[in-house]
């Protein structure tokens, strides 16, 4: 018997389900690709928050010194998908607050922090991906978002959560994240009596 959450509708799980497993890094993955991208302060610092704030590229190629809160940790990301462009903030670790402060302390803007197109963005994620033997399937900057959604997910950051920080209009995109936690925890069955 399936217990019906007043959130989450039966059809929307089974719409999330059907979809094809989105590619994306593991956590191991991705400091790899960090380690490779430490010594240019620039690219580290644009994969960081691709990894940590789970940005569509294009947002964050948008992202200005006024839209980080240092007191608060947090970043403003503009949905640019979206018709009417609303605003999303995103927290954000003390650690990263500091990596960009420390990037613009010797790179100061009042414009965009990363002066580059999408085209660049994607070389750049490529260059690092494939220097830490990432396949070329899983070196684009959505794959970073798509990690950035699991990885919260599967350190227990509930879904709506998830669904708020990438901005998505509707709770199936970010359900089909969860078909991937199913996989990931199953080991975890092993320890619950009953």
């Amino acid at each position: 018997m399936t217990i019906p959450n007043p959130l989450v509708s039966q059809r929307s799980l089974n719409i999330a389900l059907s979809r094809p497993l989105p590619k994306y890094l593991t956590r191991n993955e991705v400091h790899a690709v960090l380690a490779y991208a430490r010594a240019n302060p620039r690219d580290h610092l644009f994969l960081n928050l691709l990894w940590q704030t789970g940005a569509r590229v294009s947002e964050l190629l948008e992202l200005r010194p006024s839209d980080i809160d240092p007191y608060i940790k947090t970043i403003k990301l503009t949905t640019l998908k979206v018709k009417n462009k609303p605003v999303r903030v995103i927290p954000v670790q003390a650690e990263l607050i500091k990596e960009i402060f420390d990037y613009l302390e010797k790179n100061p803007t009042n414009d965009r922090i990363f002066n580059f197109s999408r085209q660049n963005a994607h070389l750049v994620v490529q260059h690092y991906c494939k220097r830490a033997g990432i396949d070329s399937k899983r070196s684009h900057p959505h794959t970073f978002r798509h990690s950035f959604a699991i990885n919260a997910i599967l350190q227990g950051t509930p879904v709506m959560v998830v669904q708020t920080w990438l901005g998505h209009q509707a709770l199936q995109s970010t359900l089909i994240y969860t078909k991937i936690l199913a996989s990931d925890t199953l080991h975890l069955i092993d320890n619950i009596q009953f």
